[in-house]
């Protein structure tokens, strides 16, 4: 496997997990579905795998990698604390029934 194609995997890799922690942040739809679901346990979980992915990688990412890695982090963290600030959702308001005439 030459350099080029190990960049972009990694590049990808980070890119699905930063993709899966906004989906467990409701930040965007479940894949497939028009459903917003909060997991913050797991959005922090998957954000600590990509930190973990830093440290383990460390000297061995390109500067591209690197710079790519540490915006991910720092927008993910930023989105983390205000998902985990905001208030909980609120179940979706039922119609009212119409009077009868």
């Amino acid at each position: 496997m030459n350099h080029e194609s190990e960049a972009t995997t990694f590049s990808a890799h980070i890119f699905q997990l930063a993709t899966a922690s906004l989906v467990y942040m409701g930040a965007a739809r479940l894949p497939g579905t028009d459903k917003i679901e909060v997991n913050l346990p797991l959005a922090k979980i998957t954000i600590d795998t990509l930190d973990m992915l830093k440290t383990k990688t460390e000297g061995n990412r390109t500067a591209d990698e690197s710079a790519l890695l540490d915006d991910v982090l720092y927008q993910l963290r930023l989105a983390f604390v205000k998902a985990e600030s905001a208030p909980p959702a609120e179940p979706a308001s039922q119609p009212a029934d119409k009077p009868a005439s």
